[in-house]
């Protein structure tokens, strides 16, 4: 009914008590059915959206949601609209599912071939990773704008928390010459995010796009050297053993969470040989074609199911 996640609808399968925050619906049964209530209330979710008042803590009143009106064909119908769209919900669910399978399946093999990033059970050398870098900078202080002029900029929110990309929110930086040569990154280069919440500081991911992008102040870009592989090194950061030794070693400045670059470099990593590390490489290379024809077969999911949601509430399905 209010706060952040304002608007957002599930069903219940428990019995359970609610709070003032939460607005409870019992379907009449006769005329009603409640899966089909969940579908057209979660489809709705803008409209009502558009209904709720307050500022810094938006609400939607009881009286806003006892007042919306929703398309109410026969019981037998909405019966069948429900399961037409529970079941193409389900195939956009096993697809998201399958997508976090292969992030599994990349942290498993990174276990079976290097051995736990900490206990280092195979005994690799270990070193730092500024060992294994050419050079490791900063990025740009220069503000972004919206406008689509000079190079896409990256900035803490793109890297995800797994160590992938999330590029729907961009913005946008002209740089010189010598700016671009320093503030650009490249395929196969790594950024760190050396700066945010206490569980999100040390995100980390490797750039695997052809297309240069500038990135902000508050990531770190390593160039791997000749020796290395940048995959490995990314799926050694990402991995959940390192992630609880980044939160451990950052410091609080002022609300937000820091690892600066000589910490970065300072870590100390494992060094397997690098036709190992290449092995592993090959490997993500095919996880990652396939995740992104996954997320291209799940796009056109999301774009089918907004298609059946709205020819379900117009009456043409």
């Amino acid at each position: 009914m209010y706060g952040a996640t304002v608007g957002q609808v599930s069903r219940l399968a428990i019995e359970a008590a609610t709070n003032q925050a939460v607005c409870h619906i019992y379907p009449n049964s006769k005329i009603c059915d409640s899966d089909y209530l969940y579908r057209v209330l979660k489809g709705a979710k803008d409209k009502l959206l558009a209904k709720r008042v307050g500022g810094g803590q938006p609400n939607i009143s009881q009286k806003i949601v006892k007042d919306f009106e929703i398309p109410l064909p026969p019981l037998e119908e909405q019966k069948r609209i429900a399961g037409i769209l529970d079941a193409a919900d389900t195939l956009r669910q096993k697809r998201r599912q399958a997508l976090t399978e292969l992030d599994t399946f990349l942290q498993s093999t990174f276990l079976d071939l290097f051995g736990d990033p900490v206990t280092n059970p195979k005994g690799w050398e270990v070193v730092q990773i500024g060992d294994l870098m050419e050079s490791v900078n900063y990025g740009t202080s220069t503000k972004a704008i919206l406008e689509e002029k000079g190079y896409p900029m990256l900035r803490m929110n793109n890297i995800t928390y797994s160590g992938g990309w999330d590029f729907k929110s961009m913005k946008y930086i002209e740089l010189t010459g010598k700016e671009a040569a320093k503030y650009l990154v490249h395929k196969g280069q790594i950024l760190f995010n050396r700066t945010n919440s206490k569980e999100l500081v040390g995100k980390t991911a490797v750039y695997r796009e052809d297309t240069p992008m500038a990135f902000a102040g508050y990531l770190v870009r390593g160039i791997v050297n000749s020796q290395n592989d940048p995959e490995y090194i990314g799926a050694f950061m990402n991995t959940p053993q390192i992630k609880q030794h980044l939160q451990n070693m950052c410091k609080n400045i002022v609300g937000m969470a820091n690892i600066n670059a000589k910490e970065f470099q300072g870590i100390p990593i494992p060094k397997p040989p690098l036709d190992l590390q290449q092995r592993f490489a090959d490997i993500v290379t095919r996880v990652e074609a396939q995740k992104a024809r996954m997320r291209s077969q799940l796009t056109e999911l999301d774009t089918l199911f907004a298609s059946l949601q709205q020819r379900a509430f117009n009456g043409e399905l």
